[in-house]
């Protein structure tokens, strides 16, 4: 068992640094007070970040309103005990989102949500034939969102 986990992590992490495009839809659901709805697509820069791989995604994301705007991010991917973890770099100070541990299916998921102040923070990742798809969901007081990122070599 051990043998295949190290085979699934670093399956992943050799696939990492090959992305190059990004999309991803936005969807909040019942309860939620944010405005996350829409979808967006641009391009990924992966480089080596303290270890780990940082994305800094550039592109534009459509609201539903049809008005497109300018959007970047930056996620830093690092290995951790049993599988990765994916931070949020704002204004260069990481925020943990979540740990995903590879599972049996061939699915990454989260062993348990992250917490970051009254929101819970849990993704699904699986593999493709050229890169991978990361869903992640947020709920809590004024949240239950869900994003559906699609990254592509």
């Amino acid at each position: 068992m051990m043998a295949e986990l190290d085979v699934a992590i670093q399956r992943l992490w050799g696939l990492l640094p090959q992305i190059g495009s990004f999309a991803f839809e936005a969807s909040n659901g019942a309860g939620s007070a944010t405005d996350w709805n829409g979808r967006g697509e641009g391009a990924v820069k992966v480089t080596d970040h303290r270890g780990g791989w940082l994305f800094a995604e550039q592109g534009r994301y459509l609201t539903p309103h049809g008005k497109a705007l300018a959007m970047h991010n930056s996620f830093w991917w690092q290995r951790v005990e049993g599988g990765v973890s994916l931070s949020h770099l704002r204004h260069e100070a990481p925020v943990l989102l979540f740990e995903l541990q590879p599972g049996p299916d061939g699915r990454w998921l989260t062993a348990e949500a992250h917490l970051c102040g009254q929101d819970h923070y849990s993704a699904e990742l699986s593999l493709t034939a050229d890169g991978f798809l990361l869903g992640w969901q947020i709920t809590g007081p004024r949240k239950n969102e869900r994003l559906s990122y699609r990254y592509r070599v």
